[in-house]
């Protein structure tokens, strides 16, 4: 696995997602999650906006690459976003007259 792009620590990928293993969430007493580690990079394999993620296209991604769904929308790194990626929608066609 390659390298995290934040803090250049090891990447590690579970069932759900691929990170830093630096990056440590520990649940809270009140069910709430926070971070106790140094680093914050994760990006999911379910993204809710933009779909799913494979292992070979987050790789891609940290190989600076966009990943192209099936609508033609894009996904992308963006190590400044909260979330880690950034998604370009594609055009929406526009309706005919009938």
């Amino acid at each position: 696995m390659a390298d995290c792009p934040i803090c250049k620590a090891k990447l590690k990928k579970v069932d759900t997602m691929v990170f830093c293993e630096n990056y440590k969430p520990t649940k809270t007493q009140s069910g709430e999650w926070i971070n106790e580690g140094s680093c914050e990079f994760r990006i999911t394999f379910n993204n809710k906006v933009f779909g799913k993620l494979t292992p070979q296209n987050i790789k891609d991604m940290l190989e600076q690459k966009k990943v192209k769904n099936k609508k033609g929308d894009t996904i992308e790194l963006d190590t400044s976003s909260q979330y880690f990626t950034k998604i370009t929608f594609a055009p929406k066609q526009e309706a005919e007259d009938f």
